[in-house]
């Protein structure tokens, strides 16, 4: 694929009202079809990003509410999303849906850390209910961080029940992310979506300010990044930095850290999933 020529069908977009994921919706919407847009906000609260899309739009643009701080909530847009795209299929999957550390430690009602469901949870959780609705030779592309290098799997206290901060729990989520990239790449069998994670690098959005204040480019430069991975001609499994394909922090490539990931998300995410196969995508069938 050669960069910025890339035309896509539908393209689904999560965290996509502030930020990077607003930046990202607005260079992707004049490049494709459809475009499904996600955000915690009700549709009435979006009315300026959904006018500022349809002017630059190609083709469709549609908003589907979802609180990734609810995983019934992910359900009902995996949901929506298969309801929207009929017999079609999806081309573009960018799992941008983010929070920073809370400053206190918070639990979901679903009995998660907040930042672990939002950020890996969740995104998780989607990207196995659309999988049978995602194109053969389309891309999943997952919004991670370099935070992710400066953290570890503590297996016994993956929620952070002891010693929590605000930049380990976001670190901690990132690097889940980064992990579950590289595992969910080697379980798509050949033919099927590729998978390319990223660090959108330090850009100064509502997200990063809330724990480190306004510093970083501009959110532009990240949906720059973003849109680079969901084009980049790179294997599958492939993280990026600066553009640049590099190596993920030994942690993300321990193998018993994926072994063990694979059993969390199997515990965590298996009564909210509709197939009941033992692997971190739980198969590519409905």
């Amino acid at each position: 694929m050669s960069r910025g020529s890339t035309r896509f069908g539908t393209v689904v977009l999560t965290g996509a009202t502030s930020g990077i994921g607003r930046e990202a919706a607005l260079r992707i919407a004049p490049r494709c079809e459809r475009l499904i847009v996600q955000g915690p906000e009700a549709p009435a609260s979006v009315g300026a990003l959904l006018a500022a899309l349809n002017a630059v739009a190609r083709g469709t643009v549609e908003y589907l509410s979802a609180d990734f701080s609810r995983l019934d909530d992910v359900v009902a847009l995996a949901a929506s999303v298969r309801t929207l795209v009929g017999g079609s299929r999806v081309d573009l999957l960018v799992n941008n849906a983010g929070v920073p550390g809370a400053p206190t430690r918070v639990l979901t009602r679903d009995g998660f850390e907040r930042t672990l469901q939002v950020n890996a949870l969740a995104p998780a959780l989607l990207t196995r209910l659309l999988m049978p609705s995602l194109a053969e030779g389309g891309r999943i592309v997952n919004v991670g961080s370099s935070a992710h290098r400066v953290e570890h799997f503590d297996w016994d206290d993956l929620a952070l029940e002891r010693d929590y901060t605000p930049v380990t729990a976001y670190a901690r989520s990132k690097l889940t992310m980064v992990a579950w990239s590289r595992l969910l790449a080697g379980e798509i069998a050949p033919g099927g979506p590729t998978v390319v994670a990223l660090c959108p690098g330090l850009n100064d959005t509502p997200l990063s300010s809330a724990m480190m204040g306004r510093i970083g480019g501009p959110a532009t430069e990240g949906a720059a990044r973003v849109l680079h991975a969901a084009e980049a001609d790179v294997p599958s499994g492939s993280y990026l930095e600066g553009g640049r394909v590099v190596a993920p922090s030994a942690d993300a490539l321990e193998p018993r850290n994926q072994e063990r990931l694979v059993e969390t998300f199997w515990t965590t995410l298996r009564p909210y999933a509709s197939s009941h196969r033992r692997s971190i995508t739980w198969s590519t069938s409905p």
